[in-house]
């Protein structure tokens, strides 16, 4: 299974953990077919949050074993707002990424983080009330909204 495909299911489990849309009772969930095993896992202390930090989804590609793992982390400040924080690493010791998904609670505001291997951003995908904006890793900005404009801002 490639790495994009896993990345998707980890993103779209994601989604569904951050809508609630996960059984709010159950501390593990378990999906397995032919091409891929979904674990997720809620600490006891997390059920019915909005935001179980420790929670943990993860995705284990069987032909060749590896695991790709979403694990909330808590909370950061963005923009006067509280957003829930989840992290994942992909690739090799010497070829790491690492993305972070943040949103709100009520699902108004979110931000995708992926960090190059140096740790400096290499793009960002923000989302407020609709307000869409996208930064590259030298600044650059892309920015469209509701009405359909978009509007860049070179560097």
């Amino acid at each position: 299974m490639s790495k994009k495909r896993v990345l998707v299911v980890l993103l779209i489990l994601a989604v569904f953990l951050s809508f609630g849309c996960a059984d709010k009772g159950r501390t593990n969930l378990s999906v397995s077919n032919n091409e891929t095993e979904i674990n997720v896992s809620f600490p006891e202390s997390g059920n019915g949050s909005w935001c179980p930090v420790g929670s943990q989804l993860q995705v284990k590609d069987p032909t060749t074993g590896k695991i790709l793992s979403l694990t909330i982390t808590g909370t950061e400040k963005f923009e006067n707002k509280t957003l829930c924080k989840a992290c994942v690493e992909t690739g090799t010791e010497g070829n790491a990424s690492r993305f972070e998904y943040m949103w709100s609670e009520d699902k108004n505001t979110t931000v995708w983080t992926k960090y190059d291997k140096d740790g400096s951003i290499s793009v960002r995908f923000i989302d407020v009330d609709g307000k869409k904006t996208i930064i590259d890793g030298a600044g650059r900005t892309l920015e469209f909204g509701n009405s359909g404009n978009v509007s860049s801002n070179p560097v």
